[in-house]
């Protein structure tokens, strides 16, 4: 094998990581579309298997010296009933196992052959799972041919309670990828806690989503899969004030909807949301006061990196 160069094996990883980003988002909308249900929880489960993957992935990344990033692959949301989405995932699983085939084929690294050797492995199972969770909704579909459905709609949402969950899961989805991409950025730091705390919290905030996501689309409403602004500023403490400034806004505009929102249902969910959104705030608080207290490491930036998703482009804040 003849060894690729250093940046071509970051780009290769970017590449990868910005698929197992889009994977997280076809299949939790797929998850989300089909409701309450076991399969809905399984494929949920395989969105978390992606997420692990892209933060495999984007501490290599680092590591290697390249920049994680929040760009979003290709996601196939075509297809009107459950068979025709999981044939969709059959296919993105066909084109993850070609590309983490490729990469093994193209390094020599023995640490980064065995992690892309674990991702492959869970795909090459995903696309098994898909093929079966296929086989079953189609059985169930035919199955149920032909039979009276007494289930009624669920009532129309609000305006303002549409607006909360369209802007939560918006919110909750810039979160979960800022404190990824902050954890990323410091898993290398002498205090190992803050990167490692910041990676819990995202996948607190993928819950989030859940909650907010699955209410949407049990009125059969599509998920709006643009977040708000990421902020990645360059060193510890800028991150972690970006990330209590975020929090704060966002505990705010929770209480705001919840003086307005006319479905008590709904406004338990955001009230529990916010609630944890709280805790958060208090958590980078104290991580802030901590880290504010060591010696500086170097002088912060003056111009934190903002990202949005489909583009590599930084934009200079105001």
């Amino acid at each position: 094998m003849t060894p690729i160069a250093h940046e071509t094996l970051i780009g290769l990883l970017r590449a990868a990581a910005m698929d197992e980003h889009a994977a997280i988002i076809q299949y939790l909308r797929h998850a989300y579309m089909m409701g309450e249900s076991s399969l809905s929880c399984e494929i949920e489960a395989v969105a978390r298997d992606e997420m692990r993957h892209f933060w495999i992935l984007s501490r290599w990344i680092v590591k290697l010296g390249g920049e994680p990033l929040t760009d979003r692959g290709f996601t196939d949301f075509s297809g009107a009933t459950p068979p025709e989405w999981m044939a969709r995932n059959v296919e993105a699983e066909d084109r993850a196992i070609a590309m983490y085939r490729d990469i093994l084929g193209r390094t020599d690294d023995a640490d980064v052959r065995a992690d892309i050797a674990y991702i492959l492995a869970d795909e090459e199972r995903h696309r098994q799972q898909f093929v079966k969770f296929g086989a079953e909704v189609r059985a169930e579909m035919t199955a149920a041919a032909g039979e009276p459905t007494e289930a009624a709609p669920e009532a129309a949402l609000a305006a303002v309670d549409k607006e909360a969950l369209e802007w939560g899961v918006q919110h909750e989805y810039a979160a979960l990828l800022q404190y990824l991409m902050h954890s990323f950025l410091l898993h290398t730091q002498p205090d190992g806690e803050i990167s490692d705390r910041l990676e819990l919290e995202a996948v607190n905030e993928m819950q989030h989503l859940g909650w907010l996501g699955e209410k949407l689309a049990g009125h059969g409403l599509e998920l709006p899969w643009t977040p708000h602004t990421v902020e990645v500023p360059s060193d510890t403490e800028a991150m972690l004030q970006a990330d209590v400034n975020l929090e704060q806004s966002t505990s705010a505009r929770y209480g705001q909807f919840l003086t307005q929102m006319a479905d008590p249902a709904l406004k338990s969910v955001v009230e529990d949301v916010r609630g944890q959104e709280l805790y958060h705030e208090s958590l980078f608080n104290r991580l802030l006061k901590r880290v504010a207290q060591q010696p500086a490491s170097g002088a912060p930036s003056s111009s934190p990196r903002t990202w949005t998703i489909g583009s590599l482009k930084q934009k200079e804040v105001k």
